[in-house]
Formats: structure tokens, C-alpha cells, sequence
């Protein structure tokens, strides 16, 4: 019979040899995370210095906030430039002083206040329900050396009467205004808020358009000393192709989406909702509407489809390019509503002031189909007031 110590000691022995080979295994495992860890990270760093810090690629749409400054880098004025990754157009809304924006506890705040302060990217952002991209800084000196220009000739619907240099001065449609007035200009203030709003929109108008007839090559060398001259966000690409396509002759140049106001003797201009999802918010990057509207065309009017689906670019909804209906023979408009879209039904019949809402019960619930019918014509839905 074997040894009852020997057989102790030779258990003893296994259980140690089993307890070295587990701990092996778990630094050889412990290795191989680092090692594998260790390839990743290098293989980071290679891709780094390889293709050395590329940056992103550029949205197909963008909202960009130019801020115009005047000496000692004073902010002077702003504006909010858009681009409609649909269909590559470029917008430029000037931001009046006195547009009323929201500050961070939802009071009320002026564009002005919030420009000086800092908050106005901020402020502005809660207002257009959209994220500014990126803002910028340029001098006031931009919009003449774009131009190229000793004069700028404005276009004003009304006699504009502002105080430049405590002396009040009366500007009609046409005036020829030197460029070295630009920076009086903007600062001016007038008998409301409506004529400096005014002059700054028509000084953008005409130097974008004086712009446009330059040469291609001179309009570009333009552009990138603007950008050159620039301040704020580090990626200036979006300020890049913003100039140069406000400066193609195609943007168009309006006031924020707003209505003027008058309270207790206090001028303001109060955002439009409607108006600035139409313009501005359903063209900001990553916008995802509450529905998605589809419009059919099912008269065979060429351009209803289209009519429509602008006409009802104030909803907070998603509206895919316009198609033609399984006929033409429809007279009577029909809407149908997916189960969870009737409340979006209601606003499009509203909207529209004809048609019948239906029951679309093979849709989607989150959707709305539109079958434009006889009884709506191009007149009946052309849009007002577009920039």
C-alpha cells in the first residue's frame, strides 16, 4: 500500500502546478488585451499622422451666423446664412436689433442685448428650434471689399429716416450709399426698428448684389479674404461656401421670418413661427418633422404637386419631393390620414381650406397622403411673403 505521507505530499504537489498553470493563463489572457489594445491604439495614431487630422466631411446643408463688427471688434449687427442641402440654395436672414429672442430661463431678450452679451448664437438657437452650425466674425468692411464698389444703391419699399452722427437722415428707394457710410449705417437708429432693420437688409441686398457681377475669379479671391479676415469657429469651410454662394447672384436676402409689434411703447419684432420653419428650421441639418406629408398630383396641373408641398412647408412635418397620383381624373381633393397623423390632417385641410380627410388605414400611422384634386388651383395655394 502506498504511503499515506507520499501520497499527501504528490496531491499537494498537483494542486500547486494547478494553481501556477491558472495563474499563467490569466497573465497570458491579460497579455493579450494589452497587446491587442496596444496595436489599436497604434494603429490610431498611424491613421492620425497617415492622414494627417482630416477634418470631416462638410454638411450638404448648414446654418452659419455671421456677425458683423465695427471698431475694436464691436458687434454691430448679424445675420443668419442657410443652406438647403435639397437643393444646394443659399439664404441669408438679416436679425434685426430688435427681433425678440428666448434667453436661457425662456425670458424674453433682444437680438441687440444678446449680441453684445455673447448669447446671441444661444438665444437664436432656441427661437429657430435648430442648431447654428457655426458662427463667425467678420469686419463691416467685408460687405464693400465683396462688392467692390465706392457706392452702394439700396432697394427700400418706404422712405427709410435714421440718425447717423446726431443728424437724421431721410433715405429713399435707389439712394446711392458710399461705402464708407456702412459702419454708420448699421449702428444707426431710427423712429422704430423697422427702418434700421430695413437699411441693414437693403446694405447686404445691394453688396451681395453688386457681388455677383464680378468676375468668377475676383468673386472667389474675394471670398477667401473674407474668410481670411474672419474670427470664431475653426472650421471656416462653411463660411467659405457660404460667401461664395451668396455672392452667385441666385440667394435671396430677407428679414428672420418675424411681425412687428408695438406694446406699451415698446417696438419689437416677434419671431413667426410658421415663417421660420418654412425658411429656416426644416433646412437645418438633421430636422425630422413630427410626420411625414406626401403630395400627390392628381389634376395633371403642372407645378399643383409642388405648389402644395411649399404651401405647406409651415408644418413641422417632412415633405418628400411631390409625385403624381395613380390618375388625373380627381376632383375633389382627399387627405388621408394615417392613425397617429390626424391632428396633421386637420392643420393640412385647414391650411389648404378644401379637401376631405380620410381614413388611411394602410398607412403608416405617422403619415399623410395627399391627393391634390380639382378643386384646388395654383392660385389657391401660392405662398406670401417668400424670401
Amino acid at each position: 500500500m502506498r504511503d499515506s505521507k507520499g501520497y499527501r505530499v504528490d496531491r499537494l504537489r498537483r494542486r500547486r502546478r494547478r494553481s501556477a498553470e491558472r495563474w499563467q493563463a490569466w497573465v497570458l489572457y491579460a497579455l493579450a488585451v494589452v497587446v491587442a489594445f496596444s496595436a489599436v491604439l497604434g494603429a490610431w495614431h498611424f491613421g492620425a499622422r497617415l492622414f494627417g487630422g482630416r477634418q470631416a466631411a462638410m454638411k450638404p446643408g448648414y446654418l452659419a451666423l455671421i456677425t458683423l463688427t465695427g471698431a475694436a471688434g464691436r458687434p454691430e449687427a448679424a445675420a443668419l446664412a442657410v443652406k438647403d442641402a435639397a437643393d444646394g440654395s443659399h439664404s441669408l436672414f438679416v436679425i434685426p436689433r430688435d427681433l425678440l429672442l428666448e434667453g436661457p430661463s425662456g425670458e424674453y431678450v433682444f437680438a441687440g442685448d444678446a449680441l453684445t452679451g455673447g448669447a446671441l448664437k444661444e438665444d437664436l438657437e432656441r427661437v429657430i428650434n435648430a442648431r447654428v452650425d457655426a458662427a463667425y466674425d467678420l469686419p463691416l468692411s467685408t460687405l464693400s471689399d465683396l462688392a467692390d464698389s465706392g457706392a452702394l444703391q439700396v432697394k427700400l419699399l418706404r422712405p427709410v429716416t435714421l440718425v447717423v452722427d446726431d443728424t437724421e437722415r431721410v433715405f429713399k428707394d435707389g439712394a446711392a450709399v458710399p461705402v464708407s457710410d456702412i459702419p454708420a449705417l448699421f449702428a444707426a437708429a431710427g423712429p422704430s426698428g423697422e427702418d434700421p432693420a430695413a437699411m441693414q437688409e437693403a446694405l447686404w441686398r445691394a453688396a451681395l448684389q453688386d457681388a455677383a457681377f464680378r468676375p468668377d475669379a475676383e468673386r472667389a479671391r474675394a471670398a477667401d479674404a473674407a474668410v481670411a479676415a474672419s474670427s470664431g469657429a475653426d472650421d471656416t469651410r462653411y463660411l467659405g461656401d457660404a460667401l461664395r454662394g451668396l455672392t452667385s447672384g441666385t440667394a435671396t436676402v430677407a428679414l428672420v421670418p418675424s411681425t412687428s409689434r408695438v406694446a406699451e411703447g415698446q417696438f419689437a419684432f416677434v419671431p413667426d413661427p410658421e415663417g421660420i420653419m418654412a425658411d429656416i428650421t426644416r433646412k437645418a441639418p438633421g430636422y425630422r418633422g413630427r410626420a411625414t406629408v406626401l403630395v400627390r398630383n392628381g389634376t395633371g396641373t403642372v407645378g399643383i404637386g409642388e405648389a402644395v408641398r411649399r404651401r405647406l412647408s409651415v408644418l413641422d412635418v417632412d415633405l418628400p419631393p411631390s409625385a403624381n397620383a395613380d390618375s388625373f381624373d380627381y376632383r375633389q381633393t382627399q387627405i388621408l390620414a394615417g392613425r397617429g397623423a390626424l391632428t396633421v390632417a386637420e392643420d393640412v385641410r385647414a391650411i389648404l381650406g378644401r379637401g376631405v380627410v380620410l381614413d388611411g388605414a394602410d398607412l403608416p400611422s405617422d403619415q399623410v397622403v395627399i391627393i391634390v384634386g380639382g378643386d384646388v388651383s395654383l392660385k389657391n395655394v401660392e405662398t406670401k411673403d417668400q424670401p
